[in-house]
């Protein structure tokens, strides 16, 4: 802190054994005249001088002679200012340069200048000439500082403490604007919110001022890189505290104002090429920064806020810096020791940012830890609700399975074993009211048809994972005691069949009884002798093929529309589980029927 202090204020220790010199004799050459002055006090101003004129000066300094022909210790001029291009010469032997002389793009005052002088090329018995040859151009802080001479020991610290404010510190600003912009960018294209985006504008134009002062060479002609880059720190201030005011929530109308008003100051200044212009134009710069100051205090006093308290303090520094570089820097009589601050107060904004992005960091993750605790418990609640409805729902479900279980085995039952006991019932009682209609055999037939229903049925609810070949055995062992008893022959060609999916007790019985009815209709009608039942797995068709063939008297396909029941029962049933059932005769003699049945 007392080191910043030291550079804010510009204090400049006097050391033992270092000299100042403040008097020059210069030799002035502009494109108008040729001036000589004997003793010029320095610091000398050259824009104060000789405003809007480019020249050229010789400045000649009178060093002592050296103190003892055994004093071996090297000496070194320091001067915190010297522009714009030079050569330097002792005792009429050039010692160094600055870029080419009347080359606008090089520019020397940027940083403090250091010679080292061997001891060997300085008089003891007499003094000691020292030149500077200088070109200056107008408007860029030309013209020459005090000197300070003696042991290089003594003057390395002062020359260094100088060089860090003026240079080095410039790479860390330049870095930490590059980041923090780049955050800054980032941050405003997926949130779109305003005050990332007006500091990453603040950072690229406060980028462009740092990264001028590190470049001794210009990449834009002069005058035109001294407007660009005064107009980027203008920008740099104005998007700055706008940034600031947005932090603590307030939004001005004067951005576009400032910005055009120095921007067209800025401008004014360099094409009359006055010092004067450009005072006015810095001045300018100080409202934003005093309605920032002000409207900071306001939220501090108002939300006592760590964060409005240290955008609050960060303010005040930044106005302390711009008074102080006002007065010290560009104030017209002001010397050519001193150099600007307000950079690097502006610097302190970047700290804020960053403070700030964790700060919204740990909120929003403080945030999203609360957020997501509390889902957790809300998807708890909600599972064990889900839990407690999934159970009753299963409940409910096992419920109405077994009542549309009961319901279809009482339909089935109903159906098959009903209507043939309430024909065998007609039957008896036809038969008590006319014992000639009585017929043992009618009787002894719709009683085993009701009792192949009734197995039918039961068979039906057997498990069976899909084995349609033990659904064909099961109804083989059922029927085979009245084939038998009819005397027919039956001829079983049940090849190797593969799961039939989805073979449920539904699919089963309808199955069972479209053969069932094929074969009462075999026994009762067709005369026949054999009866041939075969299956086979058709894979093109993704199908089983059921086929039932006898060698009966048949009848004719176009009298299927005109046959009972029973046939289009047989069709209905096939048509309700997906399949197909087809009759062919065959030789004019029996009848084959086809029961094709997909298989998933």
């Amino acid at each position: 802190m007392a080191c910043f202090l030291l550079a804010v204020w510009g204090s400049q220790a006097a050391l033992a054994e270092v000299q100042t010199i403040r008097q020059a004799s210069l030799q002035v050459a502009t494109a108008n005249k040729a001036i000589t002055i004997d003793a010029q006090p320095l610091p000398f101003r050259w824009d104060l001088n000789f405003p809007g004129e480019n020249g050229r000066v010789r400045y000649s300094i009178t060093l002592p002679a050296r103190t003892t022909s055994e004093d071996t210790q090297p000496y070194a001029v320091y001067i915190p200012r010297v522009g714009n291009q030079l050569q330097v010469f002792l005792n009429g032997r050039m010692l160094d340069g600055l870029g080419l002389l009347d080359d606008a793009m090089h520019d020397s005052s940027k940083e403090p200048y250091w010679l080292t002088i061997p001891v060997a090329l300085l008089f003891a018995d007499r003094p000691n000439q020292l030149i500077f040859n200088t070109t200056v151009q107008a408007m860029r802080w030309g013209g020459l500082s005090e000197i300070f001479y003696g042991p290089e020991s003594e003057l390395r610290a002062q020359y260094e403490r100088r060089l860090w404010w003026q240079q080095e510190s410039y790479d860390m600003i330049l870095v930490a604007l590059f980041l923090m912009g780049m955050i800054a960018w980032a941050l405003w294209l997926r949130q779109r919110e305003g005050v990332y985006g007006l500091f990453a504008l603040s950072a690229m134009w406060g980028g462009i001022s740092a990264m001028d002062q590190l470049m001794q060479t210009a990449w834009l002609p002069w005058p035109i890189q001294g407007m660009a880059v005064s107009i980027a720190l203008a920008w740099h201030v104005v998007f700055m505290a706008r940034f600031t005011l947005g932090i603590v929530g307030r939004y001005e109308s004067w951005v576009r104002l400032t910005l055009l008003a120095t921007t067209m100051s800025i401008g004014i200044a360099y094409v009359l090429a006055e010092p004067v212009y450009w005072t006015i134009a810095f001045g300018m710069l100080c409202f934003p920064i005093v309605v920032t100051l002000i409207c900071t205090a306001k939220a501090a006093d108002r939300d006592r806020s760590e964060q409005a308290r240290l955008l609050f303090f960060v303010s005040l520094v930044v106005a302390m810096v711009a008074l102080r570089d006002f007065f010290m820097v560009h104030w017209p009589e002001s010397g050519m020791s001193h150099y600007a601050l307000l950079p690097h107060a502006l610097f302190l904004y970047v700290l804020v940012m960053g403070w700030i992005l964790v700060e919204r960091y740990t909120l929003q993750h403080r945030q999203y830890h609360d957020l997501n605790v509390s889902l957790e418990d809300r998807i708890a609640e909600r599972e064990k609700a889900l839990s407690s409805s999934f159970e009753i729902i299963s409940n409910q479900g096992a419920e109405k399975a077994k009542l549309l279980e009961r319901q279809r085995i009482m339909s089935d039952i109903h159906d098959g074993v009903g209507g043939q006991l309430v024909g065998l019932v007609n039957m008896i009682k036809r038969g008590e009211a006319n014992q000639s209609l009585f017929d043992q055999k009618q009787l002894s037939e719709h009683a085993q048809m009701a009792l192949d229903e009734l197995r039918v049925a039961v068979d039906s609810m057997q498990p069976v994972d899909g084995d349609l070949a033990t659904v064909l055995a099961t109804l083989r062992y059922r029927l085979e005691p009245r084939l038998k008893a009819s005397d027919l022959k039956l001829i079983w060609q049940i090849d190797a069949l593969p799961v039939v999916s989805e073979l449920t007790p539904q699919k089963v019985l309808q199955i069972q009884r479209i053969l069932l009815e094929a074969f009462t209709n075999i026994i009762q009608h067709a005369k026949a002798t054999t009866i041939t039942v075969g299956a086979k797995h058709l894979p093109a068709m993704s199908a089983v093929q059921i086929t039932i063939e006898d060698d009966g008297v048949g009848f004719e396909l176009q009298e299927l529309k005109a046959t009972g029941h029973g046939i289009r029962n047989m069709c209905f049933r096939a048509e309700a589980i997906g399949a197909v059932i087809t009759f062919q005769r065959l030789n004019a003699k029996g009848v084959t029927l086809t029961l094709t049945l997909p298989i998933v």
